[in-house]
């Protein structure tokens, strides 16, 4: 019986993030999320509205601060051992800015890329994964 990857990869920028685990020898989507469809930023954003500022940049940052909180309660599962983040650099530090101390720990690499619209079947190649897993886990 194969066992399951402990990585949970996470693709996002400031509107899409998907979680996604390792399922043989590809990457599966097990949890989308979308700025725009079921978040609760867009009606939030109303009420912390702050004057000057971009609402569009307020919903982003609103969207990363629940995507964070999201990654949290992921990462509180005790059959993973470490995250994966792939993000655009703006949206790569809000998420992180926004992880509890046990997730940060759990984060082993970071990688400054937008793949957010990239298919499942294509990411592992942009990932770099070693064929005997993370050697990063290691020391996790």
């Amino acid at each position: 019986m194969a066992t399951q990857d402990p990585v949970i990869y996470v693709v996002a920028d400031g509107e899409k993030a998907r979680f996604l685990r390792l399922e043989g020898a590809q990457l599966r989507t097990i949890a989308s999320f979308d700025l725009h469809k079921g978040s609760n930023a867009e009606t939030d954003v109303g009420s912390i509205k702050a004057p000057r500022e971009n609402p569009h940049e307020q919903l982003k940052e609103h969207f990363t601060r629940d995507l964070a909180a999201h990654i949290n309660k992921a990462a509180q599962n005790s059959d993973v051992e470490g995250i994966l983040l792939v993000a655009p650099a703006q949206a790569s530090h809000e998420i992180r800015e926004h992880l509890d101390k046990p997730t940060s720990k759990k984060l082993f690499k970071t990688l400054v890329k937008d793949l957010v619209n990239t298919p499942d079947h294509d990411l592992l190649k942009h990932l770099d994964r070693p064929e005997t897993g993370w050697p990063e886990l290691a020391s996790v």
